[in-house]
């Protein structure tokens, strides 16, 4: 028998899903789980440790791309697994990674023993995911933190038309495994460990999470046409078309900036920072997960 563990985030998980999530734990025999509850994403992290510690074979998490982050940070390296019941607002990692979102389906996921083993990112040592960056992603998703809960996905579209008609561009300079990337003004940089975002779009079309490798991307859109290049060529799977995407692979980034700027991890603001070191972990995370 599978030894399940949950980590909720109580803001995120709605009391319907709690309940069916209950249920289909007692459908699947294993209705007395250890039951953490915690009231912020960066909590997760501990939580998870806890339940490691206490025996757990799988640590299913249940928020968004934050609060899974958090718990992928105590996951990295064991050999416990993480599954997820998606209860975010854009669940980046849950779309790439082709999971269930039904609470029975998730239970039965887990119970199953279908896994598979993918590379993390760090920034900086700590641990991402799907995708790390600074400019334009973090600032529309710093934007957007104040009205998600209430608008969705409208609160990141509407704080990135904001940045895209507004931002302002940032001296560079990046580095892949030690060589020259680029250098020069940007106004995002990202970076990648699966590249599947919403509504179809790739940022990264060769991303995968078990080559051993990370997705560079460094965009110099300025002005909404600009951008609305950039998207068009993302949605026909060839970001590098709209001219103003310089894209590469490797399996360390360094990313030096003239000032400090905002960052973020998977899809979380973290504050400011002057440089960012990017890492791979190959092959560090047990995730419950169909087949690819």
């Amino acid at each position: 028998m599978v030894a399940i563990a949950v980590v909720a985030h109580k803001e995120k998980l709605s009391r319907s899903t709690e309940k069916a999530l209950r249920g289909a734990l007692v459908d699947a025999g294993v209705a007395d789980v250890p039951w953490h509850s915690v009231p912020k994403a960066r909590k997760t992290t501990a939580a998870a440790r806890r339940a490691i510690d206490d025996g757990a074979d799988v640590v299913m998490v249940c928020g968004g791309d934050g609060t899974v982050r958090a718990g992928a940070e105590a996951l990295v390296g064991t050999d416990c697994a993480l599954a997820v019941l998606p209860a975010g607002t854009a669940n980046l990692f849950v779309n790439a990674m082709g999971l269930p979102s039904d609470p029975a389906e998730v239970v039965a996921l887990a119970m199953s023993g279908a896994r598979r083993t993918i590379d993390t990112g760090t920034c900086n040592d700590m641990t991402f995911n799907v995708m790390a960056g600074t400019g334009f992603d973090a600032l529309m998703i710093d934007d957007a933190d104040d009205s998600k809960e209430r608008l969705g996905m409208i609160a990141y579209v509407r704080a990135g038309v904001q940045h895209a008609r507004t931002g302002s561009s940032f001296d560079a300079d990046v580095r892949v495994d030690g060589a020259d990337f680029f250098s020069g003004a940007a106004t995002c940089v990202l970076v990648g460990n699966l590249g599947k975002l919403k509504g179809g779009l790739d940022a990264f079309p060769d991303a995968s999470p078990t080559d051993g490798r990370l997705d560079v991307a460094v965009v110099t859109a300025a002005g909404l046409r600009d951008w609305a290049g950039v998207l068009w060529s993302a949605a026909r799977r060839r970001p590098q078309l709209s001219g103003h995407a310089h894209l590469g692979q490797g399996a360390s980034i360094t990313v030096k900036l003239d000032g400090k700027q905002l960052y973020e991890l998977d899809g979380g603001s973290k504050g400011k920072l002057k440089r960012l070191q990017f890492d791979v972990r190959p092959m560090s995370l047990h995730v419950c997960a169909p087949a690819p």
